[in-house]
């Protein structure tokens, strides 16, 4: 059976299936025929025989021509970052990526933008020759990379024939559905369980009666196991005496044709059939058993958490609520909630602890739904629900549910609300506690932090939030690297970032930055302090923002909008409101940079302004609407809230320009005035931190068409760390200098632009460029650009590869470029990924035999 499938099988695998066969071919025979790509994505319950149709769509594909790719993710894909894509790349008798090939592929496991880009390189190549099809078996539980990846590659590669087949469960197509929407166009396979009549299930309780007990009960656990079942896994839960004996178990229920054999894994036929066949007591045995055995694997929580709430062991709660808290995962503790929810009264000891894993993971709103069932009138639970809800910055709810509640037990809880959700006027009144718990502390410290970035006192947010000596928590690490990066001290946020995803807490390396920055722990291991580019969604959505906005505030635009994806899946999850938000504006900034269509309608936007994020997000889609009426009626609320009072606390410099020209765009000057003088207020409390003084100043100059002032802005953003506040500031200052002086301001920002991936405004400074006799090399937008080889390269990328390939160093190429070593190695990098090479020898060849 290892060999290959018989007619039997496949018929069996396929059986009620033909019209979906059908469908899925057509994709394939399209694609043969257009020599085009396509995406088909297969979505259905589990159990419903959806890893058999991919099998079977792979077997016809491949009589088609198609080279087939295939793999299922899993705890074993997760072990690997990008494990799940990488498994079908190289699975199969004929790879679809070479020994060689797959081999560059290694020195870029932690670059994954890189990575994706020579893999589709590398994919265009064979897909020249032979047409492919990468079939990815439940891709919603695919690891993070292996996520991003394919949000990229089926819309990138659409011009060559690559097939891609994704399956999913109904209850998390999220996935599937967003790699649907990046490519743009796809088919939706949707499997309903087939109608078993009383002939089959007569036909499979024959089948299972000629069944040695040996292997009727392989066959019940593969109907229980609900997924592809691996061997070992079978004789561990089976209690095998040995691996013959499962073997030889496997060997008669294939033959029986209830069971299918791929190499190491069983899958079973009729499963629904066969399951439910099964007796209650003993599909309960089985699921505890196959629960208990998942719940020790890493990975490995949400098959485990299905099987125990499928088992209903009660008696497994504290068990599973442990595992929650060792692994700081939401699942299991839902699992271990779930378990002993509708007991007269549940455990106090594995609900306390579901909720301290919960807040830790930061599930707020599933805090509130167990604190209500609880004790919808009892002190003690809502003030668990009050402390969620302010967590997730709905302080009108939270002061709803507070106000009843006996004065003493909730001052620190006043206070936060007060900080959060009242008028700016009223912040100087708030007494903050601090408190004995720790919990009151780090409440007290985020509350001061709150009043001070809301009074846009960036520094005083710093030393908030750096005095606390508390035990570090994601949630605390992200609200520090917040505030470093408020005051410009991306280097000391960027170390922050990598202790953290680095799953450590401090190095040796970083010493320098002191106690108030770094909290304690061995991390020498951990090498240079540079943001890390791995997979960051275990962090959860306060260190994933911050890495996003890290990211987008340095000009990384494709690892900002990677890292704000990664965070709007981890809303979908939360339902925590100023998740989604959050994740929106930073998709809505790079989008409005790279000129993409921003498709959150206007109906989603929050309806308060106060709520964290959201301002930016009206304002960012106001300046994508050509209507200037409209755009304004968009951002009056945030004017309206700024002028009373009610500002974010999570304001940006970069949003302070694109407000201006919405304003000016529909000729509303008061209003303008309003935005430059709250820059200026913002200025003045950061009288040291250049983001916000050339910001201000900024504003100022392009209100008051003063040149003299956007040269000074200019230049004191030239001494801070954001890129594309710079840029805007240099085309802004070429609006107003002779064209001589333009053409070099407008050089500059386009190189700025290019290097950042901003492709509308890359293009808009060509245009301005044109019209004073300067033709520059057009850049290719990012969608279009070639994704290797030479001309992938930008203008700045050419320049350090010759120099490089001539006998530069990093250093003498600076020099001769005017920028910094640290700029020409963010190039060298760039260079190497995109031409395949390793060494500045390989570099030095392939220049030559261009010429």
């Amino acid at each position: 059976m290892h060999g290959g499938r018989s007619c039997y099988e496949t018929i069996w695998m396929t059986r009620g299936r033909s019209a979906e066969v059908a469908q899925a071919l057509g994709v394939l025979r399209r694609a043969v025929r257009s020599r085009r790509g396509g995406l088909v994505t297969v979505v259905g319950p589990a159990g419903i025989g959806k890893s058999a149709f991919a099998r079977a769509v792979g077997e016809a594909g491949r009589s088609l021509g198609f080279r087939v790719g295939q793999s299922q993710s899993g705890p074993e894909a997760h072990a690997v970052a990008g494990g799940a894509l990488l498994t079908a790349l190289r699975s199969g008798p004929v790879p679809l990526l070479g020994a060689d090939d797959f081999a560059q592929l290694a020195p870029l496991h932690d670059r994954p933008v890189w990575m994706v880009d020579l893999i589709a390189e590398q994919l265009v190549r064979v897909a020249t020759g032979v047409p492919l099809l990468v079939t990815i078996d439940d891709a919603d539980a695919a690891d993070a990379l292996s996520r991003f990846a394919l949000k990229v590659l089926p819309a990138r590669l659409g011009a060559v024939p690559i097939v891609w087949l994704l399956t999913s469960g109904t209850l998390s197509t999220e996935v599937v559905d967003e790699i649907a929407g990046a490519a743009g166009q796809a088919t939706r396979i949707t499997l309903g369980r087939l109608d078993v009549d009383a002939g089959d299930h007569a036909i499979v309780r024959r089948r299972l009666a000629v069944l040695s007990p040996a292997a009727g009960d392989l066959v019940r656990l593969a109907a229980v196991w609900g997924r592809p079942l691996p061997m070992a896994d079978a004789a561990t839960l089976l209690d095998s005496p040995g691996r013959g004996w499962l073997a030889e178990a496997a060997r008669e229920a294939c033959a029986g044709g209830v069971l299918l054999r791929d190499g190491e894994t069983l899958a079973v036929q009729a499963r629904d059939s066969v399951y439910a066949q099964i007796a209650p007591d003993v599909r309960r045995s089985w699921h505890e058993r196959c629960g208990n055995l998942l719940l020790d694997r890493p990975g490995a929580e949400q098959a485990a958490a299905g099987h125990l709430r499928a088992a209903g062991d009660r008696k497994s709660a504290r068990r599973v609520v442990r595992a929650a808290g060792v692994r700081a995962n939401a699942g299991l503790a839902l699992c271990a909630w779930e378990l002993v929810a509708d007991l007269p009264e549940p455990p106090r000891d594995v609900v306390e602890k579901a909720i301290e894993v919960l807040v830790a993971t930061e599930r707020h709103t599933d805090v509130v739904a167990i604190a209500d069932a609880m004790g919808p009138g009892e002190p003690h639970w809502q003030l668990i629900a009050v402390r969620a809800l302010v967590a997730s910055g709905l302080y009108d709810e939270a002061a709803r549910r507070l106000d009843p509640l006996p004065p003493d037990a909730n001052e620190a809880l006043r206070a936060a609300i007060a900080a959060g959700g009242g008028p700016r006027s009223t912040l100087d009144e708030i007494k903050i506690e601090d408190g004995e718990d720790i919990v009151t502390r780090r409440l007290a410290a985020r509350t001061r932090a709150m009043v001070a970035r809301r009074m846009s006192r960036f520094g005083d947010a710093w030393h908030a939030v750096a005095d606390v000596p508390v035990a570090p928590t994601p949630v605390s690490t992200a609200e520090r690297v917040r505030a470093l990066q408020d005051i410009d001290r991306f280097d000391e946020a960027a170390a922050l970032l990598e202790a953290v995803g680095a799953g450590a807490t401090v190095t040796a390396d970083l010493a320098h930055l002191g106690p108030s920055v770094l909290p304690t722990g061995d991390l020498a291991h951990l090498g240079p302090s540079v943001l890390p580019t791995g997979d960051l969604a275990h962090l959860g959505p306060s260190v994933l923002l911050a890495a996003a906005r890290q990211e987008l505030d340095l000009g990384r635009l494709t690892a900002a909008a990677a890292r704000a994806q990664e965070l709007a899946a981890h809303a979908r999850e939360t339902r925590v409101p100023v998740h989604r938000v959050a994740a929106d504006a930073v998709l809505a900034e790079v989008a409005l940079h790279r000129g993409d269509p921003l498709d959150l309608a206007a109906a989603d936007l929050p309806t308060s302004p106060v709520v964290e994020w959201s301002s930016g997000l009206r304002i960012l889609h106001a300046a994508a609407i050509e209507d200037g009426d409209a755009a304004v009626r968009l951002i009056m609320p945030t004017v309206t809230a700024f002028r009373a009072g009610y500002c974010s606390s999570q304001w940006s410099p970069a949003w302070t320009r694109i407000l201006l020209a919405v304003v000016l765009r529909s000729g509303h000057r008061p209003s303008a005035l309003h935005v430059v003088e709250d820059a200026e207020h913002v200025a003045r409390h950061n009288d040291r931190v250049a983001s916000w003084v050339g910001t201000a100043k900024h504003a100022a100059a392009v209100l008051s068409g003063d040149a003299a002032m956007l040269g000074e802005a200019v230049e004191i953003l030239r001494t801070g760390p954001r890129p594309l506040l710079l840029a805007r500031a240099l085309v802004d200052h070429a609006a107003l200098v002779a064209s001589q002086d333009a053409i070099v301001l407008l050089e500059e920002a386009a190189e700025i632009y290019t290097r950042c991936g901003a492709g509308s405004d890359a293009k808009a400074v060509s245009k301005a460029l044109q019209k004073l006799g300067v033709r520059r090399r057009r850049d290719a937008p990012a969608g279009n650009r070639p994704v290797a080889g030479w001309w992938s390269l930008t203008d700045s990328e050419q320049l350090v590869a010759q120099l490089i390939g001539a006998g530069h160093t990093n250093r003498s190429a600076a020099a001769e470029l005017g920028v910094s070593p640290n700029t020409v190695a963010t190039h060298l990098r760039s260079v190497f990924a995109k031409l395949a090479v390793r060494s500045r020898v390989q570099l030095a060849n392939v220049l030559r035999d261009r010429v």
